[in-house]
């Protein structure tokens, strides 16, 4: 890894300088010049003395960035007790994963369901994971939630818990049963395969929900007819419409030049630091690894904002306009949306929202 220092300086006669170093056997690497401006890289080492250089001929130094080992070097200068920190907090981390910190549940049954069911056989929070035998964890708790299957994983200090339910088995269809297919919803049919019955609509049909699309009767050649269970698909073309007002001003946020810093430790890609006492922030954020501990350092500033009411324009809205016409259509709408339409009006952003549903 490159263990350098980057200069960025202002002046005259920067070829002379530069044959100045290499005389005082400092290397330079990288160089980058614009006008009477120049970036060099020189070796860490040599760094206080490239710089003494300069200063000393009067040049402007514009920046100084360490690159690689040194800038963790210049890091850990500035800060040297959070190494310290950091290596405590490594190894009680490394002691504390062996205890059980968090219980993750997903599947079929509830997530108190199962996490009573985990108490009767003995495992929640705190629990040694060390001696924990998994897979008779894994036939106990199947045992507690007679579920199908119950599978238990462990990542760290955390459980992840995936138990299925068991399945019941339909019972087999009677045919000679009446039972007409009907529109769940409302639509336009867009296709129609009738398997068994008769069809009582056609393709470019409006049709409201609880219409019969395919009647469960079958009629004979001889003009006899009998009931029957229909089977068939249907799919229908739905839509939902969304609308968003204009009133001619829009929501901004705006810094108040209250700020909050906050340095913390990342370990195994979560951060601990101090949490920020504003409601409404822009952050940003330095970070330093610091080898071979694998630990990343993070400076958090935080730039308290607050919102404002200003006047806009609609093509200053549109963006947000469009958003929120498809998040009201949406919010009327159960099937999964192919296509949108947007008609913008004077007074705000209508969207109509389209999809398919198969009927079977």
């Amino acid at each position: 890894m490159k263990n350098r220092c980057k200069i960025a300086f202002e002046g005259l006669n920067i070829n002379r300088l530069l044959g100045y170093l290499t005389k005082q056997n400092i290397p330079v690497f990288s160089v980058r010049r614009e006008g009477k401006q120049c970036a060099i890289e020189v070796p860490y080492r040599r760094s206080k003395q490239t710089i003494a250089i300069l200063r000393e001929r009067c040049y402007n130094i514009l920046g100084i960035e360490y690159i690689g080992l040194s800038k963790g070097a210049k890091f850990v200068q500035k800060h040297f007790v959070l190494p310290i920190v950091c290596a405590i907090t490594a190894l009680a981390l490394t002691i504390s994963s062996q205890f059980c910190f968090v219980i993750r549940v997903n599947g079929d049954f509830e997530s108190s369901c199962v996490t009573a069911a985990l108490n009767n056989v003995g495992v929640k929070v705190g629990v040694n994971l060390h001696t924990l035998n998994l897979k008779s964890v894994q036939n106990a708790l199947a045992n507690e939630l007679n579920a199908d299957y119950v599978s238990v994983v462990r990542r760290g200090s955390v459980l992840y818990v995936d138990a299925a339910a068991k399945k019941e088995i339909s019972p087999p269809i009677d045919l000679s049963v009446k039972r007409n297919l009907v529109a769940t919803c409302s639509g336009t049919v867009k296709s129609l395969v009738c398997e068994l019955g008769t069809p009582a609509v056609k393709v470019g049909d409006i049709v409201n929900k609880g219409d019969v699309l395919i009647e469960g009767c079958r009629t004979f050649n001889d003009g006899t007819s009998c009931d029957v269970y229909a089977l068939g698909r249907v799919v229908l073309t739905v839509s939902s419409d969304g609308f968003a007002p204009f009133d001619g001003t829009k929501d901004v946020f705006v810094e108040t030049g209250e700020t909050f810093c906050s340095v913390g430790v990342v370990l195994f890609g979560k951060e601990y630091s101090r949490k920020c006492p504003f409601e409404n922030y822009n952050l940003s954020a330095e970070s330093t690894s610091l080898f071979p501990l694998n630990i990343e350092i993070r400076k958090n500033t935080y730039r308290e904002t607050v919102k404002r009411r200003v006047t806009a324009t609609m093509e200053e809205c549109m963006e947000l306009l469009r958003q929120q016409a498809y998040a009201d259509a949406l919010s009327r709408s159960d099937f999964e949306v192919t296509t949108e339409e947007y008609v913008v009006r004077p007074d705000g952003v209508a969207v109509k929202l389209y999809g398919e549903v198969q009927v079977e």
